[in-house]
C-alpha cells in the first residue's frame, strides 16, 4: 500500500481514537453501565481493538505495518528501563493489591491498549513515514502518541495533568520508536508496552489512580519524559552511528573500484 493511503488510514483511525476517547464511547458506557473501572476500560479498549483489527484484516495491512516474524533480544534491551521501572513500582509502599479476576481483566486491557496504540503509531504511521529518516519518524510518532494521551486525559484531569501526562507518553514513545527501528517489527514493542502498563496499573490499583493531581505525580511524569526521551534518542543515535560505520567500508571499496583504471587486454 502507498504511503499516501497509509497516511489516510492513520488520519481516519487517529480521529476515531480521539473521538471515541472523548465522547463516542459515552453512550455505550451509559447503556452497559460497567460495575468497575476495569470493566469500563475492558469495554472501551475492546471496541477499539475490534475496529483496528478489522481495518488491518480488511485492508490486508498486517505485514505492511510490522506484524512480521523476527525480533532479537537486543530490542528488549532498549525497552529494559521501562520494564525495570514497572518492576520497581511493585515495591512502592502502600501499593494496592489486585484480586486474581482484576489482574486477569487488566491484563486483557493492557494487551488491547498496546495493540491499538502500537498498530496506529509504530505501525501505520511509522510505515506512512517510511520515506523520512528515522529521527523524523521517531519524533512525529512520539509527538502524536503524546498528544493523543493529553487529549484523552484533558476532560477528566484538566490541562496541567493532561499536559505532563502527554509529555511522559511522548518520552515512552521515543523508546518504542527506537525498539521499532531496531526490530523492524512491532511485536516486541507491543510486549514491552503491555508489560509496562500492567506493572503501572498493578502498582497503583487502576488507571485513574495513575493521574492523581499531586506534586509527586507531576515530578514523576516530568522525570519520565526527560529520561525516556534521552534514552530513546540515545538508542537511535547509536544505531545510526553503527549503521554509518558499517556502511563506510563498503562505500570506500566501491569508490576504490571505480577509481582504479580498467585493465583491457592488448
Amino acid at each position: 500500500m502507498s504511503t499516501h493511503k497509509l497516511t489516510f488510514v492513520f488520519i481516519a483511525l487517529f480521529i476515531f481514537l480521539i473521538a471515541w476517547s472523548i465522547g463516542l464511547a459515552a453512550p455505550l458506557m451509559d447503556w452497559l453501565n460497567p460495575a468497575s473501572e476495569m470493566e469500563r476500560y475492558l469495554i472501551n479498549k475492546g471496541v477499539l481493538t475490534l475496529v483496528f483489527a478489522a481495518v488491518l484484516w480488511r485492508m490486508r495491512l498486517c505485514a505492511a505495518v510490522g506484524f512480521t516474524s523476527g525480533t532479537g533480544l537486543s530490542t528488549y534491551v532498549i525497552g529494559l528501563p521501562l520494564i525495570a521501572l514497572g518492576i520497581l513500582a511493585f515495591f512502592e509502599p502502600g501499593r494496592a493489591a489486585l484480586t486474581a479476576p482484576e489482574i486477569a481483566g487488566w491484563a486483557v486491557v493492557v494487551i488491547f491498549v498496546a495493540f491499538t496504540e502500537e498498530t496506529l503509531f509504530r505501525g501505520i504511521l511509522w510505515q506512512a513515514l517510511s520515506a523520512s529518516n528515522v529521527w523524523k519518524r521517531a519524533f512525529t510518532t512520539s509527538f502524536l502518541f503524546g498528544l493523543s494521551h493529553s487529549i484523552a486525559a484533558f476532560g477528566v484531569f484538566g490541562w496541567s495533568m493532561a499536559g505532563i501526562y502527554g509529555l511522559s507518553a511522548a518520552g515512552f514513545g521515543m523508546v518504542f520508536a527506537a525498539m521499532r527501528e531496531r526490530a523492524g517489527t512491532i511485536w516486541s514493542v507491543i510486549i514491552v508496552h503491555a508489560v509496562f502498563d500492567m506493572a503501572a496499573i498493578s502498582a497503583s490499583g487502576g488507571v485513574d489512580a495513575l493521574l492523581e493531581p499531586e506534586l509527586e505525580t507531576y515530578i514523576g511524569y516530568a522525570l519520565a519524559a526527560t529520561i525516556f526521551t534521552a534514552w530513546g534518542s540515545g538508542a537511535i543515535y547509536l544505531m545510526q552511528r553503527r549503521a554509518r560505520r558499517e556502511q563506510a567500508p563498503s562505500e570506500s571499496a566501491n569508490h576504490g573500484a571505480q577509481a582504479a583504471p580498467s585493465q583491457q587486454p592488448s
